[in-house]
């Protein structure tokens, strides 16, 4: 009877932990603290974190320690026509079972819609990586390949991952791109950039987006590196990657460059 109760609490106890979502990614947690003990327990979670323009669900999934202290998110796509991170997402959430400690949050798509439809943008003609709220968002023809929206975080999906990010706090953030062929260069995290360079065999390189010297980029990694103590990061992959890049090479050296696989 009494091994049958704390069998009970034990369980108890991890469902809490999930439920709560406090722990993956909580806020001044540093990617170099120890590690858990090896016998902390192991969670799946699933979380609809909002929807598009035309009513699609935004899902993000986790796996991993529940009160981990190193959290990785890869974004595997941001433009409906850039659809190659769907498939390091995919082999992430297959393969990828991270040690005490760590955990990864990985979402498919933030634009369902753009990708239904195989174009850059939103269902309103958005770029959805020009409409943060950062200093460097400005008004831009609607209509043009980087319109940023009537205002600054107009978009559903925009506001869907601001939350998302504002509640995990990951300290590395992934967000994949085409067709540059590189790793984005932004200096606060460069030994981090330089890990994902030398794992995915991809050069440095600067990314600039037009915003006004002196402003941060209304894009989602700037918005994230402004404000939080993570480091995102652009990654680049070409225009027709290798089915074998795209999934084992860049879901092990993601991961791997941040300590998760």
């Amino acid at each position: 009877m009494l091994r049958r109760v704390a069998t009970l609490l034990v369980a108890l106890a991890v469902t809490l932990a999930v439920t709560a979502g406090a722990a993956p990614g909580a806020p001044g947690r540093s990617a170099s603290a120890p590690a858990r003990p090896a016998t902390a327990p192991s969670v799946q979670r699933t979380v609809v974190i909002g929807r598009s323009v035309q009513g699609r669900v935004i899902r993000a999934y986790y796996r991993g320690d529940p009160g981990a202290t190193r959290v990785l998110l890869v974004l595997g796509q941001m433009h409906g026509d850039e659809g190659a991170g769907r498939s390091t997402v995919a082999w992430i959430r297959q393969n990828v079972r991270p040690p005490a400690g760590t955990g990864v949050w990985v979402i498919p798509s933030i634009n369902p819609d753009g990708a239904a439809r195989h174009r850059r943008s939103n269902a309103r003609g958005v770029d959805l990586n020009r409409n943060w709220p950062t200093s460097g968002w400005r008004r831009t023809p609607k209509g043009s390949r980087y319109y940023g929206g009537p205002r600054a975080a107009s978009e559903p999906e925009t506001r869907a991952l601001m939350r998302f990010l504002a509640g995990a706090r990951p300290n590395y953030v992934a967000s994949i791109h085409q067709p540059l062929h590189g790793v984005g260069r932004s200096g606060p995290g460069i030994a981090w950039e330089r890990r994902l360079a030398r794992n995915l065999g991809l050069p440095l390189r600067y990314f600039g987006v037009g915003n006004p010297t002196g402003t941060v980029s209304p894009t989602m990694t700037g918005w994230y590196n402004q404000r939080y103590r993570g480091i995102a990061t652009t990654i680049e992959y070409g225009a027709r990657p290798s089915t074998r890049f795209r999934t084992v090479v860049a879901g092990r050296g993601i991961t791997r460059a941040a300590g998760i696989g």
